[in-house]
């Protein structure tokens, strides 16, 4: 025979501290004690300042910023097909080729790529992507009535850019 025993425990939280209830940052930089460790006191000054002036989320926001394009622009793809096939421009096996190209040239070109990065630098890598995603996609604008013009800039430009 099997029995089974449960056990239950009550916690009780205290209060959440507020934004008021906590120590000031300015109030660490003046405590200048003799208990306090200098290493520790350096240490929380050295914290408490942003070290790039708080340029790290223009980074984060451009990336995001370019991730949001970059893979906008290849989950978008079937709708920008469904059009040109009703349109009468080529079967949906040739612009699904295509739409795939770009995303396959992302990887394809990786090793080129980071010989460019080494080359100049990643933010003129980055820079020189985002140049080539823009040509595509506005001379993609004006090449919706070919294939071959679709094949070469929003499959092998657009590509070359996401790389």
């Amino acid at each position: 025979m099997a029995t089974s025993t449960s056990t239950t425990t009550a916690l009780e939280l205290g209060p959440l501290a507020t934004v008021l209830q906590r120590e000031p940052i300015e109030a660490l930089k003046s405590d200048s004690s003799s208990t306090v460790d200098p290493v520790l006191e350096a240490s929380r000054l050295a914290d408490s300042d942003v070290p790039d002036g708080g340029y790290g989320w223009v980074v984060v926001a451009s990336c995001a910023l370019l991730s949001w394009w970059t893979i906008g622009t290849s989950y978008s793809w079937g709708v920008i097909q469904g059009y040109l096939v009703e349109d009468g421009l080529s079967t949906p096996a040739v612009l699904s080729f295509v739409g795939a190209l770009g995303p396959t040239l992302l990887a394809a070109v990786a090793i080129l790529n980071s010989r460019i990065m080494r080359m100049i630098g990643v933010r003129y890598t980055g820079m020189l992507g985002i140049f080539l995603i823009g040509l595509a996609e506005i001379l993609a604008g004006f090449a919706v009535k070919s294939v071959p013009g679709l094949f070469i800039t929003e499959g092998v430009l657009l590509g070359l850019g996401f790389g």
